[in-house]
């Protein structure tokens, strides 16, 4: 065999090769992907994003064991609004912007924390909140992600951009939840802050996606009977969904539900019990 020939039978079977190994990853690649991602793949909705940390208060170089412990305050309602006031009022020579809901001493015990978790920088009572974020929401939709995740060990993602959606933007948390989609959205605002137009986005997003359980969570203690569900039945009208079966009706405390699917909660009691409780009655109710 000529030198020639021997050399481009080589080059042959070594294209061959690494077309096999191209396949190979790719197929690796298809197998490896997030649970979710390849569920929303199986109903048409291939995942273009999710994530990110450009709006979460905490840097993406923060340790394991910070974050953990960021997490385990989260679940103090009264950390969450003092969030909210630190957002909105980032540097300042004195404490006195953060307590409309926390005492000064309880004040002085979360800022304390965190500089220790670097997030705030602090000199007695002067501070300066190192990432400056817009809002509390996509912090408040990695933790209720982390819910899932943690409490439920349900895979979920969040701020989640889902190709071949008619009404685009992001849906804030899906989940897998005993092999059922599952998607949350999250509302940091109190019930005054949400409006007609974000209850019928989500009943949009709801309609589109046909999740097997759909929650409008609002992170407040506020009662969800005198604006939400008054918004939630108006929307569902306005789709034309008035016979009794549409109806909202109560769960237990300020958790509603439609055809126990579809439902509105807040956090008062804990947002992880209160997600258990709509999905325990989902559960309950399947197939009925």
């Amino acid at each position: 065999m000529e030198p020639q020939e021997f050399f481009e039978r080589r080059i042959i079977e070594l294209g061959e090769r690494i077309e096999a190994l191209e396949r190979s990853v790719e197929s690796l690649s298809a197998r490896t992907k997030h649970p979710v991602e390849n569920l929303l793949w199986q109903l048409g909705f291939p995942v273009l994003s999710h994530g990110g940390d450009a709006q979460l208060l905490f840097s993406p170089e923060i340790h394991n064991s910070s974050l953990i412990r960021f997490y385990r305050m989260l679940r103090r309602y009264s950390f969450r609004l003092f969030l909210r006031d630190l957002i909105k009022t980032p540097e300042a020579n004195g404490f006195d912007p953060l307590t409309r809901y926390c005492s000064r001493r309880a004040v002085g015990a979360y800022m304390e924390t965190l500089a220790q978790l670097g997030i705030v920088i602090l000199a007695g009572e002067s501070y300066r909140l190192i990432r400056k974020v817009p809002s509390f929401g996509r912090t408040l939709e990695w933790y209720v992600c982390e819910i899932l995740r943690r409490e439920f060990l349900a895979p979920a993602l969040f701020n989640v951009k889902l190709e071949n959606t008619r009404l685009g933007g992001d849906y804030d948390v899906i989940a897998q939840v005993a092999g059922r989609l599952v998607y949350i959205e999250v509302k940091s605002s109190p019930p005054r802050g949400v409006e007609r137009e974000a209850v019928e986005a989500f009943l949009a997003r709801v309609r589109e996606l046909s999740p097997s359980v759909a929650l409008l969570l609002v992170d407040t203690e506020l009662r969800m009977s005198d604006k939400l569900v008054p918004l939630l039945t108006a929307g569902l009208e306005r789709e034309g969904k008035t016979e009794p079966q549409w109806a909202v009706e109560r769960v237990a405390n300020e958790i509603f539900h439609v055809r126990h699917c579809l439902y509105v909660t807040n956090s008062r009691k804990g947002i992880y019990s209160n997600l258990r409780n709509c999905f325990r009655d989902y559960l309950l109710h399947e197939g009925a």
